[in-house]
């Protein structure tokens, strides 16, 4: 029987180690309990697809940051928090290959960076990990289903290509989180950071950011695009910036703050307001604000 924390001094070494044991057996109990619930819904979904309803990957980051934010903000104690998040993270996604198992998709960037670590961190240790030869192969693996979600280095100022231009506008994949979300653990590529991709629909997870790739006439240097954007849309963070070679025009991913999915043409609007010579924008993507490293 558990202990009283006030009762743990009065107990010797063997006593100490059994209320461990005792703990152990009622943790996995409860995993056992939660397993049977994950199953119970999956078995709910089979029903709704047999009776029509459409296919859906079972990956859902807005759900999942939400539930990441309701366990640093009621954690206590000296267990860390980084280490919480890993546990819930193979949970779920032990819990959602039990649904539908699916292959995560990688590509290294133009300096050979990929995203392998962030991936198997979020994505646990049994789902699938398939490193493909081109960042256009993987985006058109998810769009085929080879792949129900990809992990793709974050944009670098000044890179010569980079995997966002290639997404065309009429693709169903967008970006869907960003990572690492809760803490860093200790690994090989602890300064990378990565895009979450996937043809799924995009949810609102109450503190978000959306990404908009906006088509600009002359779009001229860098710097100047983005005292412009910070000026027209302030907290906006440029992201990367792409000029074909042989169009006078250039399109800019930018990050702008709350999620504002359907509201690309009033995006547009307030730039033309701010004498930002733009034609179309579209929505790229939106994802949950990570949790910020003085909370963890």
């Amino acid at each position: 029987m558990a202990q009283n924390d006030e009762n743990l001094a009065n107990l010797d070494l063997n006593g100490l180690r059994a209320e461990i044991d005792a703990i152990d057996q009622a943790m996995q109990a409860l995993i056992i309990r939660r397993t049977r619930v994950v199953q119970a819904v999956g078995a709910f979904k089979d029903r709704q697809i047999a009776a029509g309803s459409k296919v859906h990957v079972p990956y859902r980051p807005a759900r999942e940051a939400r539930i990441m934010r309701t366990l640093v903000r009621r954690h206590e104690g000296a267990f860390p928090k980084t280490a919480l998040i890993q546990i819930w993270r193979e949970l779920i996604a032990a819990g959602t290959r039990l649904e539908a198992p699916y292959t995560v998709a990688l590509c290294r960037d133009a300096d050979g960076q990929d995203c392998w670590e962030l991936a198997r961190l979020n994505f646990g240790c049994l789902n699938e990990i398939v490193e493909f030869d081109s960042q256009l192969e993987a985006i058109h693996a998810l769009e085929d289903g080879r792949a129900a979600v990809g992990v793709f280095p974050a944009p670098v100022a000044g890179e010569g290509h980079s995997w966002w231009p290639l997404i065309s506008a009429d693709s169903a994949v967008r970006v869907v989180s960003k990572l690492p979300f809760g803490g860093r653990p200790v690994g090989r590529g602890e300064d990378t950071e990565g895009f979450v991709l996937a043809a799924i629909e995009l949810e609102e997870s109450g503190d978000d950011r959306t990404l908009f790739v906006v088509k600009v006439d002359q779009p001229g240097d860098e710097a100047t695009l983005r005292k412009d954007f910070a000026k027209a849309s302030p907290g906006s963070a440029i992201l990367g910036v792409f000029t074909p070679t042989t169009e006078n025009h250039g399109f800019v991913l930018v990050d702008v703050a709350g999620f504002l999915c359907n509201q690309g043409e009033n995006f547009r609007r307030t730039l033309l307001d701010h004498g930002l010579k733009c034609g179309d924008v579209r929505v790229l993507g939106a994802y949950g604000v990570p949790i910020p490293a003085d909370e963890m």
